[in-house]
């Protein structure tokens, strides 16, 4: 999608990724996940501009956070955390446990179109 503004376009990219790292919905990008819980977002046109963007989880836990890192023009990272408390037995005190776990997220990416 692409909107004027003043000399600038805008461009939007907007979409769902099922868990399995697979495009539920929107155009414009391709996803790979080369690990569990990480998974890449490649535009197929580069933006001008790194764009802003900004994601949510999809069916998530109370317990699962969502990071996004690595922002350019061509692409981005999705990592989902799972946050977990463990609590030893006997009088240890609890733990947090933190490892990648998959989850479908939404995202949006707004910037400069080329």
């Amino acid at each position: 999608m692409q909107l004027q503004k003043g000399n600038m376009a805008q461009k939007i990219i907007y979409g769902t990724v099922s868990e399995d790292g697979t495009k539920s919905a929107g155009e414009g990008f391709e996803v790979q996940t080369p690990e569990t819980g990480l998974y890449v977002i490649s535009f197929s046109q580069p933006f001008a501009t790194t764009p802003s963007v900004v994601a949510t989880l999809k069916d998530w836990g109370a317990d699962n956070q969502i990071v996004v890192k690595d922002t350019d023009i061509n692409k981005f990272h999705v990592t989902i955390w799972d946050l977990d408390v463990k609590q030893p037995s006997g009088s240890g005190s609890a733990q947090l446990e933190v490892k990648k776990e998959k989850s479908g997220f939404n995202f949006i990416a707004i910037g400069e179109g080329s």
